[in-house]
């Protein structure tokens, strides 16, 4: 008879918070940009206690802009449900340059990357499940979408797989989807083998290398809630839906009493 073989959890998450919030101009004057708040709750409590909720077991954070008033508010994570783990950035390195300096922390596994500045309401398990059909050598999440006046755009085909990037205001493709990339996105060793510890752009170092070298990048479209919190305006905007009862903050985190 034969056995089958589940591919190992996904336990670990690397959480993207590393930079000034620059965007935010005086808002993030004395705090770091994942610790404004939202109704009270700081959005990177969001982050975190969705990731809890959904598996995971330990969240490694990149720390470079007010560090040690993350630490302060974080701490071990124990109150969260996971553990935190600090990865420190003396100076900045970007999107691929954060992950591969905190790759000491990763153990050899497959990993979890999410941004601090995002919500949504992806099922982590149903992603995991289909990255690991795919046999990729890693899956963004990307939500559809032809708004290439305010973002950047991944392409994809039919397949789900990634064909290339879009910039800003560019015409789209007939032959091909397009999306948001939502910045939850999950990362083997071998894809991470391309990066390395200094600033650099894991879309350049990673995803434009993969693709050139014939590697197949999967596509996850998802088609759930997500909100960029990136920026100023968006954050305001945010705020007050908030208050007016439009968006609630729980159904970003997942079911359960808060611990």
């Amino acid at each position: 008879m034969a056995t089958s073989h589940n591919p190992p959890s996904l336990r670990t998450a690397m959480i993207l918070a590393a930079g000034y919030g620059t965007r935010m101009a005086d808002l993030t004057r004395e705090l770091p940009k994942p610790l404004l708040p939202l109704n009270g709750m700081p959005i990177i409590e969001v982050v975190i206690r969705k990731l809890a909720r959904q598996g995971i077991e330990r969240a490694v954070v990149n720390l470079h802009y007010l560090p040690e008033k993350m630490r302060e508010f974080l701490g071990d994570g124990s109150r969260f449900g996971l553990e935190v783990i600090y990865s420190e950035e003396p100076a900045l390195l970007g999107s691929g340059g954060g992950i591969a300096n905190a790759e000491k922390y990763f153990n050899g596994e497959t990993i979890l990357a999410a941004n601090a500045d995002v919500l949504c309401d992806l099922a982590i398990g149903e992603f995991y499940d289909f990255h690991c059909r795919s046999g990729a050598l890693a899956t963004m999440a990307v939500q559809p979408s032809s708004n290439h006046r305010d973002y950047s755009l991944a392409l994809f085909d039919a397949a789900n797989s990634l064909k290339n990037f879009l910039g800003k205001n560019e015409e789209i493709p007939r032959d091909v989807h397009a999306g948001i990339f939502t910045g939850y996105q999950i990362l083997t060793p071998g894809a991470r083998a391309y990066l390395k510890p200094e600033n650099q752009s894991i879309i350049t170092e990673l995803y434009r290398k993969a693709l050139g070298g014939g590697e197949r990048i999967a596509v996850f479209p998802f088609t759930g809630r997500w909100i960029d919190v990136g920026e100023r305006e968006f954050y305001l905007a945010l705020l007050q839906k908030i208050r007016a009862g439009e968006v609630d903050l729980a159904d970003f985190i997942g079911p359960g009493e808060f611990r």
